[in-house]
C-alpha cells in the first residue's frame, strides 16, 4: 500500500513536471512564431521602402533624362544658328556615348533592384508557408492531436 502511494505521488510528480514542460515549449513555440511575424513584416515593410526608393529613382531618371533632352535640343539649335556643323557633330557623338552609359547605368540599376526584389518576395512567401506550417502542428498539439509514426515490420 505504501509502495503504491509512493508510486502514485511520483506519477504526479512526473505528470506536473511533463505537464510544465510542456507549457514551457508552447509559450517557447508561440514567442518564434511571434518573432517569424515580426521579421515578414519588417521585410514586407523594407520591400515596400525599396519599392518606393526604385520608384523614386526612376522618376527623378526620367527627369534626368528629359533635361537631357531639352538640352541637346537647345544646344543642336545653336550650333545650327552659328554654322558649325563640324563642332555639333562631335557634341551629339559624345550626347550619344552618354546617353548609352546612362542607359547602361540605368538598366543595372532596374535588374539590381528587380533581383533584390524577387530575391525577398521568395523569401517572404518561403516564410509565410513555413509560419503556416507551424501554426497547424502547435493547432494539432494544442487540441491533443499527436500524430505518431507507425512502426511496420518486414515492410509493411
Amino acid at each position: 500500500m505504501k509502495r503504491i502511494k509512493q508510486f502514485e505521488k511520483t506519477a504526479r510528480k512526473k505528470l506536473k513536471d511533463f505537464d510544465s514542460k510542456i507549457k514551457t515549449s508552447f509559450i517557447l513555440i508561440r514567442e518564434d512564431i511571434n518573432e517569424m511575424q515580426t521579421t515578414i513584416d519588417a521585410m514586407r515593410n523594407y520591400l515596400k521602402k525599396k519599392d518606393s526608393e526604385y520608384t523614386k529613382t526612376k522618376e527623378q531618371d526620367e527627369k534626368i533624362q528629359n533635361e537631357f533632352r531639352k538640352d541637346v535640343d537647345e544646344f543642336t539649335q545653336k550650333t545650327n544658328q552659328l554654322k558649325l556643323a563640324l563642332s555639333a557633330v562631335q557634341e551629339l557623338k559624345k550626347g550619344i556615348v552618354v546617353k548609352k552609359e546612362l542607359a547602361q547605368i540605368e538598366e543595372k540599376i532596374k535588374t539590381s533592384f528587380k533581383n533584390e526584389i524577387e530575391s525577398y518576395k521568395t523569401q517572404v512567401k518561403n516564410m509565410r508557408l513555413d509560419l503556416r506550417e507551424f501554426q497547424k502542428q502547435i493547432s494539432m498539439i494544442e487540441s491533443g492531436q499527436i500524430r505518431k509514426k507507425k512502426k511496420w515490420f518486414f515492410g509493411k
